[in-house]
């Protein structure tokens, strides 16, 4: 065996393994080796740790917690602390106040006679995390009521930023003796537990260095049988061959065999170690979290019990008792949907902000105990929400798996306390269990499965694979969900865009920014869900609990989908299904105060797996043409709609962005990360149509919507992202806020552009069809005029930039405004307008409507049509069934065999002919006892004057975008209303389509829902 191995494997000094798993000196050689003076704190002479290390400050370290002025001992920072410039031997700190100073007039504590003053006892942290306490001294006697004058002072203010749910009055003095007793009791406890935790964590170790030992021993057994029998081979070969050329060769190929042998056995040790440590630590936090859970009933009881007794000890009436108890529940209660959502709890964090920045205070602190730890946190908190929030700040804030952890660590050290975390056999959701203890907090914690990294829309997820675990924590008697890991994000310099500074800012408090996920804290539980599966149904804590194969199916979404109150309008399931022409769409809506600042995008991308689990090809193009072309995206006051048409059979995914655009007042050249809101699987299984791409423009949305979100230019003639027209020049205006340059690029599937690799325009990327688009601008009333001509009929898209002059730029760069498609033909025909492809098929331009009403679970798109279609689009809103007649009436009133099967029944309206006079509001309500899949369709059919002039005229017969004019309101239980708002006058039919889930899948994986109901309703 050659000596690199051989000798680290036999010759080297003893080895302690520890249990990050790494190898290092014994314990007899590291517990000999002693401190120096020099890594002791000048204040107490005790050992100075990375972690909580001041200075050198005149070659001397601290403590933070020491580093206070001599005289007063008032804590300091880099910032307020002084030194003696007079006697340039004086080691010590100061403050401003007491720092020696030459001259006359200098006043000490004993000249102005407030030395017992001075003496007082300090309250330290406290102090530290009450400003409004900062000037107060207290003396022994008036310590104990601290606490009460905290709560009585917040109490007389009101609180206003807390719930009245949550408000209470000053704590009695027999409560607040109950609670010291309490917190003697508990640290006592704590002192028991901590050394039975670390006589677990030694066992850890041996148990980690005998297992190492033996994969040592296996390996070096392996080796040395291998290398025997490689040398026997080479000796063998050497006395059947005499030659000395043959001889030389076997020696090098032996060598070279023997190399490879080292290494691959190396390579298979570490593998071996690998997956031993994994396993071993996945046992150990398994053991370690039984060990805290007992350890937190243990603390439980501890406070019920010691509470009880001191209280009875003093005499207290059990009805004060009750009320000011630390537990009101005595056990906690079986798991339970929450009778109140998140919103009725608060609205916005910055109700918690007092408590919030008490965590990040104490969190740049270090505690020697969990005791002194909680009651720092909880310090003049009241309730359970507030203290479980202080907990889930003060784990966000710290930074748990940033640490920077010395090899050997003290118990009773601050690092020491949270050992575990180190060693890897504490998580997150044990220590908030474990914390929650010490706050009397009941809290458990949930196993289960997660939409985590590595997951895709779809996927089956087998036994063992995205496991979690998360923590369910007790707050005002209701079970609410807490996220740790999700939720802690580490800290961010904040950026100062005026300062220019090559150097790197220094960490101060006013450039810190710590950053969590507000999502994660008390999340309702049908939010939850759409990440979170446990393995226990009732810890669901929904009134319907779901199946695992239900929990796939949810769509894929993330935090920021709830941090915007994001909802989906059509697809509600992880995977869609396109139809015969790879068409579906996707529709979200934006709530009503963000829909003017919510920018969104979508990354569209290929996968080449035939089942769910296959791994995924990257591709974003087909045939050198990217697949955003593929995409309408579109935004319309607060709906989104993403229309897709695959290019080819097989599964794609789409991942939708958005971001909050914050008001700039230079928004041109702004740039904005947009972050995941939700992703989708769309499966493809049989094209029999190719839908062409849309014009080579900049990428992003279609529309004005842009323009008027980014820019604040508001469209005064094109309100709408597609438009047709039979005459030239097409003239499309906008209201400007101020004097701006623009520019605008035509582009067109039968014109090469350049615009596809080089969206932005400059001198050296001139398109061939820009002579066709000017603008004229009208400085006086701020109106820009584009005046387009087309080279010929066709689709078209036209690109719209801006610049604001009083910006000037190097390369006079312009930000894209936004972007229209134009269909123009040369005279209006009653056949559908179309473009002729290379494969000889016709297809109909893009529109936004759909064959069944935009509301429907999967959606056909008719924005494809063959020859025979009848369809032509005239606006984004309206599509009319027929171009040159009048579609018959459907038939109207209700399929009574389908709402017998159904189980519907209309409630409001048994009648279906309705008439609405000086009104366009209608509800319709029906009663559903069962679970039903809608669709609706929406109809105008004529004016009452169209019905005497008898003129076919164009607007007959539109079937509307129902997602405009139709609103779906449950009404409890299993009823439903229909709200419709009517767009001007004249006879329409609305026709109800349901049938029961998975009872409607058509051919080509369509869906196909029956009519129901249809109602007339006239309009006067």
């Amino acid at each position: 065996m050659p000596s690199t191995l051989h000798e680290d494997f036999l010759h080297s000094p003893p080895i302690a393994f520890n249990l990050v798993g790494e190898s290092t000196v014994s314990l007899t050689t590291s517990s000999s080796l002693s401190a120096s003076s020099r890594d002791r704190c000048r204040r107490c002479q005790q050992l100075v740790y990375v972690t909580e290390r001041i200075g050198p400050v005149k070659d001397s370290l601290y403590h933070k917690l020491c580093f206070k002025c001599l005289k007063c001992d008032r804590q300091l920072d880099f910032k307020t602390y002084f030194t003696n410039s007079i006697d340039l031997n004086d080691k010590e700190i100061y403050c401003q106040s007491h720092v020696p100073r030459s001259g006359k007039g200098i006043f000490s504590t004993e000249n102005i006679h407030i030395q017992n003053v001075m003496n007082a006892p300090k309250l330290n942290v406290m102090q530290k995390l009450d400003d409004r306490l900062k000037g107060i001294h207290l003396d022994s006697h008036s310590v104990s009521i601290a606490h009460a004058m905290k709560a009585q002072q917040m109490f007389q203010q009101g609180r206003e930023k807390v719930s009245s749910n949550h408000n209470f009055p000053a704590l009695p003095p027999d409560i607040l003796h109950a609670r010291e007793e309490v917190r003697r009791a508990q640290k006592s406890l704590e002192e028991k537990q901590r050394q039975e935790e670390d006589e677990l964590f030694m066992k850890f170790r041996v148990d980690r260095e005998l297992e190492e030992k033996k994969i040592e021993r296996e390996v070096i057994d392996e080796w040395e049988k291998k290398l025997e029998m490689l040398t026997a081979k080479y000796e063998d070969d050497l006395r059947r061959k005499k030659d000395k050329n043959i001889e030389r060769e076997l020696t090098l190929r032996f060598k070279k065999e023997k190399a490879e042998l080292e290494q691959n056995m190396t390579l298979k040790r570490n593998k071996k170690r690998e997956i031993v440590r994994k396993q071993m630590m996945e046992r150990e936090q398994e053991t370690t979290h039984s060990l805290v859970s007992k350890f937190s009933k243990e603390m439980i009881n501890l406070i019920q019990v010691k509470e009880r007794e001191v209280l009875v000890e003093n005499g207290v009436d059990d009805q004060v008792a009750a009320t000011y108890s630390m537990l009101p529940l005595s056990q906690p209660p079986p798991p339970q949907p929450p009778r109140r959502h998140k919103r009725d709890l608060y609205e916005d964090p910055i109700i918690f902000e007092h408590v919030d920045q008490q965590a990040i205070t104490v969190a740049e602190s270090e505690q020697t105990s969990y005791t002194e730890l909680i009651e720092q946190l909880t310090y003049g908190l009241i309730t359970d929400l507030e203290k479980a929030r202080a907990i889930f700040r003060w784990i966000t804030v710290k930074d748990l798996n940033a640490i920077d952890f010395q090899n050997n660590l003290a118990a009773d050290t601050p690092m020491g306390l949270l050992r575990g975390i180190k060693y890897g056999t504490e998580t997150y959701h044990t220590l908030f269990m474990r914390l929650c203890s010490f706050a009397a907090l009941h809290c458990v914690d949930v196993k289960g499965h997660s939409k985590s990294v590595g997951y895709e829309p779809g996927m089956h997820i087998g036994e063992g694979k995205f496991t979690n675990t998360w923590n369910a924590v007790l707050i005002d008697g209701e079970w609410r969900f807490v996220q740790c890991n999700w939720g802690a994000r580490h800290l961010v310099m904040s950026k100062d865009k005026k300062q220019v500074d090559i150097t790197p800012p220094k960490p101060t408090r006013e450039k810190i920014k710590y950053q969590y996920d507000e999502h994660y804290f008390l999340p309702d539980p049908e939010d939850f869900i759409l990440e979170f599966f446990p393995y226990k149904s009732e810890w669901q804590l929904l009134e319907s609990p779901i199946t695992l194969q239900q929990f796939e199916h949810l769509p894929f979404v993330r935090s920021l989908f709830f941090h915007y109150h994001l909802s989906f309008v059509n697809q509600q399931h992880a995977v869609i299904q396109t139809d015969n022409r790879g068409a579906c769409d996707i529709k979200l809506r934006m709530p009503d105060s963000l829909k003017y600042r919510l920018a969104f995008h979508f990354h569209l991308r290929f996968s080449n797996g035939t089942t769910r689990n296959d791994p995924v090809d990257d591709s974003t193009d087909f045939q050198g043409v990217k697949f955003e072309r593929y995409v309408l995206h579109t935004v319309q006051d607060d709906l989104v709609s993403f229309n897709i048409h695959v290019p080819q059979e097989g599964n794609y995914f789409i991942e939708i962005f958005a971001s909050l655009v914050e008001p700039d007042p230079n928004p041109f050249g702004q740039s904005f990360k947009l972050k995941c809101v939700c992703k989708y699987r769309i499966v493809c299984q049989q094209l029999i149509q190719r839908m062409h791409p849309l014009p080579a423009c900049a990428s992003g949305e279609w529309g004005p919507a842009k323009a008027i979100r980014h820019f604040n230019i508001h469209p005064l003639t094109h309100l709408q992202s597609i438009f047709e027209t039979h005459h030239l020049p097409i003239t499309i205006k906008f209201k400007c806020p101020k004097i701006l340059k623009f520019h605008g690029k035509l582009n067109s599937n039968r014109h090469s552009s350049n615009q596809a690799n080089n969206p932005t325009p400059n001198a050296a990327s001139q398109n061939t069809l820009d002579k066709y688009v000017r603008y004229e601008y009208n400085e006086q009333d701020l109106i820009a005029t584009f005046i387009i001509q087309l080279p010929n009929e066709g689709q078209f898209g036209l690109d719209i930039y801006a610049r604001d002059p009083e910006y000037q730029t190097e390369k006079r760069t312009m930000s894209h405004c936004c972007k229209y498609i134009i269909n123009y033909t040369k005279a209006a025909i009653s056949t559908p307008t179309t473009i002729e492809t290379n494969q000889n098929q016709m297809y109909h331009d893009y529109s936004f409507e759909n064959t069944k009403s935009t509301e429907q679970k999967r959606m056909l798109s008719p924005r494809l049509a063959t020859k025979d279609s009848k369809e032509r689009s005239l606006s984004p809103r309206s599509s009319p069934l027929n171009s040159s007649s009048s579609k018959p009436i459907p038939k109207i009133g209700g399929n009574s065999t389908l709402l017998t099967q159904l189980g519907m029944n209309p409630l409001s309206h048994a009648d279906p002919s309705i008439t609405l006079h000086s009104t366009n509001s209608l509800e319709l309500q029906f009663q559903i006892r069962k679970m039903v899949d809608f669709s609706f369709d929406l109809i105008y059919h004529h004016t009452f004057a169209d019905l005497s002039s008898r003129t076919p005229s164009l607007n007959l017969n539109q079937r509307l975008n129902a997602s405009d004019y139709v609103v779906i309101k449950p009404n409890g239980g299993f009823n439903v209303i229909f709200g419709l708002t009517l767009p001007k006058q004249g006879v329409y039919t609305f026709t109800i389509y349901a049938a029961t889930s998975n009872n409607h899948q058509g051919k080509n994986g369509q869906t196909e829902l029956p009519a129901v109901f249809t109602y007339l309703i006239r309009y006067v």
